[in-house]
């Protein structure tokens, strides 16, 4: 890439970040003037909402990036071409493809920026903050870690060895001590779901320990009171938008084997492969803004027409993706009509630059 380009890029990247520190700080503010709300409610105090908020910002730096991305295109690509600089490159010699290169490695960065938010840093700063707002609120204690969910209920120890997006657990064992701290009874269960104020334990093993031995005994269905509630499982229970891709795969196909609906979870997962490529879209598309309607317009101007297009976007890709789910359109149509029709716009307008 020439000195040129690399140029563009570094402006295109830089008023992107501008734009994305902006925005992110406008939702920031909205989103504590919201949790003060909650404020007071148990141990909900300010610094719970702060850190709260700090784990809740790799969410909005992804929901926030497509938008960012068109705003900052425009706005950097538009100062270039208020300040004379796009007229010298094109009158040296500079094709508008080769500009396309320079913004071709801007969208990369950002599609990178974006698959790495969202399957690295987001999914499990996403559920440190619902933890650490649901133990403030509740009150509920609990740990967890790689092997599993533990949690405290008097003198039963739970341990589940996997908290299921629909709130679910598989894979629960119940450890009851006596008052002398003595192991009394053991019970394993398949899944275990919450009816109204107790838990619902399927396939149940349950194992007594006396002076007399160990007594065994199996039943379909059991019913268990605890402490534990819906409030404890938002403690790790994140929405499917928040879930790996993988997690996701893994998820849909266990719902497949079982005969259960997925069209939810895989509307989420398509929507998860799209967004990256929808960063791309919004960056390409700034281009024929700039050589085309735009070249002449005002800063502000420029802003604005970025902003309007980023949020139709953004209400179109939503709108589109709820009316798959009522209409029963495929999931992977509905996820990706919206970027390719926003694509075809961008190869129409460039192809009239041309």
């Amino acid at each position: 890439m020439g000195l040129l380009q690399r140029y563009i890029a570094k402006t295109i990247l830089a008023s992107t970040v501008m734009v994305l520190l902006i925005l992110l700080g406008l939702y920031t503010f909205m989103d504590f003037i919201s949790e003060l709300d909650d404020l007071g409610k148990g141990q909900y105090q300010l610094t719970d909402i702060a850190s709260y908020i700090a784990l809740s910002m790799p969410k909005r730096i992804y929901e926030l990036l497509p938008v960012a991305a068109l705003i900052g295109s425009v706005l950097g690509l538009g100062n270039l071409a208020s300040q004379s600089e796009l007229v010298v490159m094109r009158t040296s010699g500079v094709s508008v493809a080769q500009i396309n290169k320079a913004v071709i490695v801007v969208a990369l960065c950002l599609m990178f920026i974006a698959v790495f938010m969202g399957e690295v840093v987001r999914p499990p700063a996403e559920q440190k903050a619902r933890e650490i707002q649901s133990v403030a609120q509740t009150g509920t204690v609990g740990s967890r870690s790689e092997h599993g969910f533990w949690t405290r209920d008097g003198f039963h120890f739970n341990h589940i060895k996997r908290i299921l997006p629909d709130g679910r657990f598989a894979g629960i064992s119940i450890y009851e001590f006596d008052s002398q701290h003595r192991l009394r009874i053991v019970t394993h269960a398949k899944e275990a779901q919450y009816k109204e104020d107790s838990w619902t334990l399927s396939d149940v093993v349950q194992s007594t320990i006396d002076e007399e031995g160990i007594r065994v005994r199996t039943v379909a269905h059991a019913n268990w009171k605890s402490q534990l509630n819906p409030g404890m499982v938002n403690i790790v229970v994140v929405p499917p938008e928040f879930l790996p891709v993988w997690d996701l795969m893994e998820y849909i196909n266990y719902l497949r084997d079982n005969h259960q609906a997925v069209e939810q979870y895989q509307m989420a997962f398509w929507m998860k492969i799209m967004m990256p490529l929808s960063s791309a879209v919004m960056v390409f598309l700034a281009v024929p803004f700039i050589f085309g309607p735009l070249r002449s317009a005002p800063v502000g101007g420029r802003i604005l027409a970025g902003t309007l297009v980023g949020i139709g976007f953004h209400l179109f890709n939503q709108s589109f993706q709820h009316i798959g789910l009522v209409f029963g359109v495929l999931p992977w149509l509905s996820s990706a009509f919206p970027t390719l029709a926003f694509a075809g716009l961008g190869w129409y307008l460039m192809r009239r630059v041309h």
